[in-house]
């Protein structure tokens, strides 16, 4: 009776160890396709929160436009204003000299400080373009080519390079504009509103939280099926020895019944012949 709870004991520890396995493999399966889809998810998730970032400075911009509207009213009567003081001047000049040559000092007057202000304008405005800081470029470029080649890397070939990679950005651009037949490409489909992307980021936000759940329940299943599987197989561990002992003990009373054993001996016997009849026939075929 003993023998056979052992061996019962012993079936359930190895098959609680197989199970304990199977759940394992099935939680890890779980956590690593819950990472996977979040791996997939979180870079969408960000894109869309810059867009609506984007989206919300558009609206600023707009409200801060409507304010510059305003200070452009107020502009418009600082103008105004400066109008009536022109007509005041004109009126003034007037009484030294008639009204065409007050009016004819007051226009040369405001062309020549128009011209001096549109030049000097000009000027200030091509010293800064292209609007980019092309000497922090510049000199990242050739720092960073001194670092990888040396002394072998002069500032004539950094500019070279940088020259042949804005021929590269204009070719690419002409590229992705056209189609291979030389055709214009097919406008892209329109950008989501503000709305629309609230909503997307809101689902998958919800499907993100869905999803870490799921990590954390199948991480906490892990954890538990390993300590399942520990302790199973410390049982088994524990019973290997009384199962050893049954073994043999088995092996013993085979051997003691007679019966059995020549049950047993009788296949081999006849195995042993035939295989020692083979080699005989197998040497005098050699022979010949």
């Amino acid at each position: 009776m003993s023998t056979h709870e052992n061996l019962n004991g012993s079936e359930r520890a190895e098959s609680g160890v197989r199970a304990s396995i199977k759940r394992i493999k099935a939680s890890v399966t779980g956590v690593a396709d819950a990472g996977k889809v979040l791996t997939r998810l979180a870079p969408k998730q960000v894109k869309d929160e810059v867009q609506i970032a984007k989206l919300e400075l558009k609206d600023k911009g707009i409200a801060v436009g409507k304010g510059a509207a305003v200070a452009v009213v107020g502009l418009i009567f600082a103008l105004l204003m400066a109008i009536a003081l022109v007509i005041l001047m004109f009126v003034g000049l007037s009484k030294l000299m008639p009204p065409w040559a007050a009016a004819l000092v007051l226009v040369l007057i405001f062309l020549v400080l128009a011209a001096i202000l549109a030049f000097a304008g000009y000027k200030m405005i091509m010293k800064q373009l292209p609007f980019k800081p092309e000497s922090a470029i510049f000199g990242i470029l050739y720092d960073l080519g001194v670092l990888k080649e040396g002394s072998a890397m002069t500032s004539q070939r950094v500019k070279s390079e940088m020259r042949e990679k804005e021929r590269q950005k204009e070719t690419e651009k002409k590229a992705e504009s056209t189609n291979e037949d030389g055709s214009q490409k097919a406008p892209a489909a329109p950008a989501p509103n503000e709305d629309q992307l609230k909503q997307r980021t809101q689902q998958r936000r919800e499907h993100m939280k869905s999803l870490r759940d799921d990590f954390d329940r199948h991480t906490a299943q892990v954890k538990t099926n390993l300590a399942t599987l520990t302790n199973n197989s410390k049982q088994a561990a524990m019973q290997t020895p009384s199962r050893v002992a049954n073994a043999g003990a088995r092996i013993g009373r085979n051997a003691s019944d007679a019966q059995n054993l020549q049950a047993r001996w009788q296949p081999l016997a006849t195995l042993a012949a035939s295989v020692t009849a083979f080699i005989v026939f197998l040497g005098k075929l050699i022979r010949k």
